[in-house]
C-alpha cells in the first residue's frame, strides 16, 4: 500500500516538475518575444529620427529605406543569415546549416527558448545593424545599391559576425567545440579564457553597422554643398525637424533598454541581472549626453547668422548697436550633439551592461561623449559627409564600448552574467587584449567586405544618384511624393515664397501681379536696380522679367520675418534680404547668383557687409547703381568680390559671410 502509493506521489512530482519547466520555457520564451518587438519598434525610431535629420525633400525616401531594410532583413537573415550565424561551425568561421529555418519547426529549443522565437529576436538584431548604413549613406545613394547593401549585410556580413561571437566561432566564449562538447576559446583555448564578451552587441551589431556605413560614406563622396569647393568650409546643413530628431532619439533609447535586457535571452532566475542593466543602460546614456553637451556648449562657437538677421534691426531701432562680431558667433547648446551623443551612449555599455558595476557604467558614458565629439569633429575635417554621424555614434562608441569590456568587467560579474567559465581573465588583464583583437577582427572583416560590395556597385555606376536628382531631392524622382505640402492658405510666408518658386520656373503668375513680363530691351539679358540695393544678382534673361515683379512681395517678407514692416531701410543687416530671398528661390532651381556688396558706407558703427546703411530707405535705393545682371552660364564654386566663394545650393539662402574670429 505504501509501495504504491509512494509511485503514485513520485508521478504526480515529475508531472508538477514537467509542467514548472514548460511555465519556465514559456516565461523565457514570452520575455525574449517582448523584447524583439520593442527592438523591431526601435525601427520606427530610427525612421523618425533619420527623417528629422534630412532636408524635407528626401523624408519619404528615408522612410522608404527604413521599412525596406527592415522586410530585406528579415527575409535575408531566414533564407540564409540564420543559418550562417547560428548553424553547425564549419572551421569556427560560419555555420552551415539550419537555412530557413529547416531544423527549428519540430519544438526545437534554442537556448532554452523557443528556437523560433530566438529567430524572431536576432532577425530584429540584423535590422538593427542594416538601418545604421542608412544614416551614413543618405540623401545621396541609389535605393536599388541600397537595397543590395541591406541583403549583403543581412546574409553575410552580419551573421558571419555573429557566429565568431556569439555562435561557435573562433572569437566565442563557445568557441570551436571539440567531439566531448568542450568549448575552445582564444587565447588559451581552455576554461582559462573566456572569449569576446559581448553582451547585446557593441562590436557585433554596432561595430559592423558603423564600419559599413563609413565605407559608404567616403566612397560616395559628400553631399552637394556640404564643403565649400575652393576653401572646404563646412557648410551647415540642420536637421529640417527637430521635433522628429527628439521622438525617434527617445524612441530608440526605449528600445535599447530591451536591446540589452533581452540579451539576457532567459528571465526566470535573472530578474536581479535585468535590473542590473537597466540601470547601467539609463545611466552610461545619461553620462554621455551630459558630457557631450557641455563639452560642445565649452568649446564651440557657433556662427548664428538667422539671429544676427532678425535682432539687428531691434537693435538699430534703439540705437544700441553692438559689434558683428559678438552677435554672429556665440556659445549655444547643440540639440544633434545632444541626442546623437545619448545615443552613443548607448551603444558603448551593449558590451559590458551586464559585467560591471553603475559606477564604471557612468564613467564608460563620460568617455563615449568625448568619443562621439572629437570622431565627429574628425569626419568634418576629413570631408567625410555622415549626415546622421552614424559612425561616430555606433561605429566609434561600440569600438571604446568593446574595449570599456576588458577595461572594468570583474570576474565574478562575469560569471555572474552567465559565462560559461570560471577564470581570472578580467584580473590578470588578458580580458582586455582578447577584446582588442575581436573588435579590430571584426571592423577590418566589415571594411574590407563591405569595400568590396560598395566597389563593384560603383563599378556599374549605380551607387550615387545623378547630380541633378540629388538638387531636386529623391522623393519626387523615387517615389513620386513629398513629406510636406506648402500652400499658401495654410501658411502666409511658406505659401508666398512656394508661389514664387513657381513663377521661377514659369507655371504661374507672381503674387501681387500678373501680365506678361516687360520686353527686354536689345534682346539681352536687363540690368535693373535690386529694391534693397544691397547685392547684385546673375540670371538669365528668360527669368529677368518675372523676377522684376517679385520684389514687392519680397519686401513684404522681409519686413515679416525681421519684425520691421514699417521700416522702408530694407538692409542686409535689417532683417530678410531681397536679393537674399530671391537667390534662395533661384537657388533650388540651379540659377546662379552671386553677392557683389555695394560699396557704399555701413550703417554708423556697424562694419558693414556692402548693405545699405543709415538715411531714407527710398532714397537709398534710387540713388544706388546696382544692377541686376543677366547671363545664363553658372560659375559654382568661384570667388565673389569682397572675399568668400560663391555657391548654389539648392533652396538655401546665400547670406555674405559673417565677421568675426573662423570657426
Amino acid at each position: 500500500m505504501n509501495t504504491s502509493s509512494n509511485e503514485a506521489l513520485l508521478a504526480r512530482l515529475e508531472a508538477v516538475e514537467r509542467d514548472l519547466i514548460q511555465v519556465q520555457e514559456d516565461a523565457d520564451s514570452g520575455w525574449l518575444a517582448l523584447c524583439g518587438v520593442l527592438i523591431l519598434g526601435m525601427q520606427g525610431g530610427f525612421m523618425m529620427l533619420e527623417a528629422g535629420t534630412v532636408r524635407n525633400k528626401n523624408v519619404v525616401t528615408l522612410i522608404f529605406k527604413n521599412l525596406w531594410d527592415t522586410c530585406i532583413a528579415v527575409l535575408g537573415f531566414y533564407l540564409l543569415g540564420f543559418g550562417f550565424a547560428f548553424g553547425e561551425t564549419q572551421g569556427c568561421v560560419i555555420g552551415a546549416s539550419n537555412f530557413a529555418l529547416s531544423e527549428l519547426w519540430n519544438g526545437e529549443k534554442v537556448g532554452g527558448v523557443s528556437g523560433s522565437t530566438f529567430f524572431f529576436f536576432q532577425a530584429a538584431f540584423a535590422g538593427t545593424a542594416i538601418t545604421i548604413v542608412s544614416g551614413s549613406t543618405c540623401e545621396r545613394m541609389r535605393l536599388e545599391a541600397y537595397c543590395a547593401i541591406s541583403l549583403f549585410l543581412s546574409t553575410i556580413v552580419y551573421p558571419v559576425a555573429v557566429h565568431w561571437v556569439w555562435g561557435h566561432g573562433f572569437l566565442s566564449s563557445q568557441a570551436c567545440p571539440d567531439a566531448r562538447g568542450v568549448f575552445h576559446p582564444i587565447f588559451t583555448r581552455s576554461d582559462r579564457s573566456n572569449g569576446v564578451i559581448d553582451v547585446a552587441g557593441s562590436s557585433v551589431v554596432h561595430v559592423v553597422g558603423g564600419f559599413c556605413g563609413l565605407v559608404g560614406a567616403i566612397m560616395l563622396g559628400p553631399r552637394i554643398g556640404r564643403f565649400a569647393p575652393l576653401t572646404g568650409e563646412v557648410l551647415p546643413i540642420p536637421p529640417h525637424s527637430y521635433i522628429l530628431v527628439a521622438f525617434g532619439s527617445m524612441a530608440i533609447w526605449v528600445g535599447f533598454f530591451a536591446f540589452n535586457c533581452g540579451s539576457t535571452i532567459q528571465i526566470t532566475g535573472k530578474g536581479a541581472l535585468a535590473g542590473t542593466i537597466l540601470t547601467n543602460t539609463a545611466v552610461s546614456a545619461a553620462m554621455s549626453c551630459v558630457t557631450c553637451t557641455a563639452t560642445s556648449l565649452l568649446l564651440d562657437k557657433t556662427s548664428d547668422r538667422l539671429l544676427f538677421e532678425k535682432e539687428y534691426e531691434a537693435l538699430r531701432v534703439q540705437n544700441s548697436l553692438v559689434n558683428a562680431e559678438a552677435v554672429g558667433y556665440r556659445r549655444a547648446f547643440k540639440v544633434s550633439h545632444a541626442f546623437n551623443s545619448l545615443l552613443g551612449g548607448l551603444v558603448a555599455i551593449t558590451g559590458s551592461c551586464s559585467v560591471v558595476s553603475p559606477w564604471w557604467a557612468a564613467l564608460i558614458g563620460l568617455v563615449a561623449g568625448w568619443c562621439y565629439y572629437l570622431s565627429s569633429k574628425l569626419l568634418l575635417r576629413l570631408k567625410i559627409d555622415d549626415p546622421l554621424d552614424a559612425f561616430p555614434v555606433h561605429g566609434v562608441c561600440g569600438f571604446w564600448g568593446s574595449l570599456a569590456v576588458g577595461i572594468f568587467c570583474t570576474d565574478e560579474a562575469v560569471q555572474h552574467a552567465g559565462y560559461p567559465h570560471v577564470n581570472e581573465a578580467c584580473k590578470s588583464g588578458e580580458q582586455f587584449a582578447v577584446q582588442l583583437v575581436g573588435v579590430i577582427v571584426i571592423a577590418t572583416w566589415t571594411s574590407v567586405s563591405s569595400f568590396l560590395l560598395y566597389y563593384a556597385v560603383q563599378t556599374f555606376d549605380k551607387l550615387r544618384v545623378p547630380e541633378t536628382m540629388e538638387i531636386v531631392g529623391m522623393d519626387l524622382v523615387d517615389h513620386a511624393a513629398e513629406a510636406y505640402r506648402i500652400e499658401a492658405d495654410h501658411d502666409e510666408i511658406g505659401g508666398s515664397i512656394f508661389r514664387m518658386q513657381k513663377t521661377l520656373m514659369g507655371s504661374e503668375q507672381p503674387p501681387g501681379g500678373g501680365g506678361s513680363p516687360p520686353e527686354q530691351p536689345n534682346g539681352g539679358g536687363e540690368h535693373r536696380a535690386s529694391p534693397s540695393g544691397d547685392q547684385e544678382i546673375t540670371m538669365s534673361r528668360s527669368k529677368a522679367g518675372r523676377l522684376d515683379t517679385l520684389s514687392s512681395s519680397m519686401e513684404s517678407i522681409g519686413a515679416l520675418l525681421a519684425g520691421a514692416s514699417n521700416n522702408n531701410n530694407t538692409s542686409t543687416h535689417g532683417g530678410f534680404s531681397p536679393g537674399a530671398a530671391i537667390n534662395s528661390c533661384a537657388a533650388g532651381f540651379e540659377i546662379d547668383t552671386e553677392y557683389r556688396p555695394h560699396a557704399s558706407a555701413p550703417p554708423p558703427g556697424m562694419p558693414g557687409w556692402g548693405g545699405g546703411g543709415g538715411g531714407d530707405g527710398a532714397a537709398g535705393a534710387d540713388g544706388r547703381e546696382d544692377r541686376l545682371q543677366a547671363h545664363a552660364h553658372p560659375h559654382e564654386g568661384a570667388p565673389y568680390k569682397g572675399g568668400g566663394v560663391r555657391t548654389a545650393l539648392p533652396r538655401t539662402a546665400r547670406l555674405p559671410p559673417a565677421h568675426g574670429p573662423p570657426r
